[in-house]
């Protein structure tokens, strides 16, 4: 996915495909307010407009043995460190016992993070499947916090 900068973690993003796959970041705040263009240029490095995203549990659940799992995890792990390194993920590890994952991940709402999420190495794979908990990042503090 495109590096967007800050609109991928902001509330007011609204993402939009196309049949033929390729995807655009407008801004909802341009709808009401004339200082905010619709479709900004990307990365949006500073906004004065911009809000915290929701916030997402994803409880990855393997589907497939430890042993399929293990060979993808490799590619899996240095697609969630680059997620980490723009803001998307904000934590993950394995369970214990080994079922599955955790992620924290931000993202401005769920379509967006499906779309997200159908990139990871273990979707593609087909060794594990997503279920996507939400919620309200009203009360996160410390490390989680942007």
């Amino acid at each position: 996915m495109t590096d967007v900068g800050l609109c991928f973690t902001c509330r007011w993003m609204r993402s939009t495909a196309n049949r033929r796959g390729s995807v655009f970041f407008r801004c909802s705040r341009a709808e009401d307010d004339a200082r905010y263009v619709r479709y900004p240029p990307l990365p949006v490095q500073a906004c004065p407009g911009f809000e915290e995203a929701m916030l997402f549990v994803v409880l990855m659940n393997y589907s497939q043995s430890l042993e399929a799992v293990d060979r993808v995890r490799p590619e899996h792990i240095r697609h969630l460190e680059a997620w980490a390194e723009r803001g998307i993920v904000r934590a993950w590890a394995r369970r214990d016992p080994p079922t599955g994952g955790v992620l924290i991940v931000a993202a401005p709402d769920r379509a967006t993070l499906e779309r997200l999420l159908a990139e990871d190495p273990y979707v593609k794979a087909g060794v594990a499947t997503p279920e996507i908990v939400e919620f309200n990042p009203a009360n996160v503090r410390d490390v989680l916090a942007r």
